[in-house]
């Protein structure tokens, strides 16, 4: 397992959090990242992994920083 892998681990396991603690659906998010369900999916599950562009966008969407989606200080939701 590369240091990429568990980083986007980390950062799928805080986006999913987020995504159910705010009602926002998979497919939601895919919409605001301009990308498909599909790739949505294969990001969620590893398979790829956020570009740092979408992890700020992400941060941006959910008003957490992007630390917080990569592990690097508590995530509160």
């Amino acid at each position: 397992m590369t240091s990429q892998t568990i980083v986007a681990d980390g950062a799928a396991k805080a986006i999913d959090l987020l995504c159910e603690s705010n009602h926002v659906t998979r497919a939601e998010l895919s919409r605001v990242l301009h990308i498909t369900r599909s790739a949505m999916s294969q990001k969620m599950t590893g398979k790829s992994v956020f570009t740092l562009s979408q992890i700020r966008k992400v941060a941006d969407y959910f008003d957490v920083s992007v630390d917080s989606l990569l592990g690097r200080e508590p995530l509160e939701v």
